[in-house]
């Protein structure tokens, strides 16, 4: 009876934490690069992060580092992640 089903059932807000900063994202699975835009935005393309992960769906008790091209599954809370501008002079 309930007319909200099929809405709730499209719900898919996975709550993270990136520098600090409580964010909402509508991916599991969430990638490098779209790390350093959210955490950095309007950064320089050329950029390079430094990226580490605590409490994600991952080997090692779900804590490691990404690189350029590699993404982690999140939890639908409680996932974290510090990022880091690195720059090159």
């Amino acid at each position: 009876m309930s007319d909200n089903s099929s809405t709730k059932a499209h719900e898919k807000a996975y709550a993270v934490v990136i520098n600090g900063t409580p964010h909402t994202i509508d991916d599991e699975i969430v990638s490098y690069e779209s790390l350093g835009a959210l955490a950095f935005p309007g950064h320089d393309p050329a950029a390079i992060f430094t990226v580490a992960y605590k409490n994600a769906i991952a080997p090692h008790g779900g804590s490691g580092t990404l690189v350029a091209g590699e993404s982690v599954k999140v939890k639908k809370k409680g996932t974290s992640f510090d990022v880091r501008l690195t720059t090159r002079a």
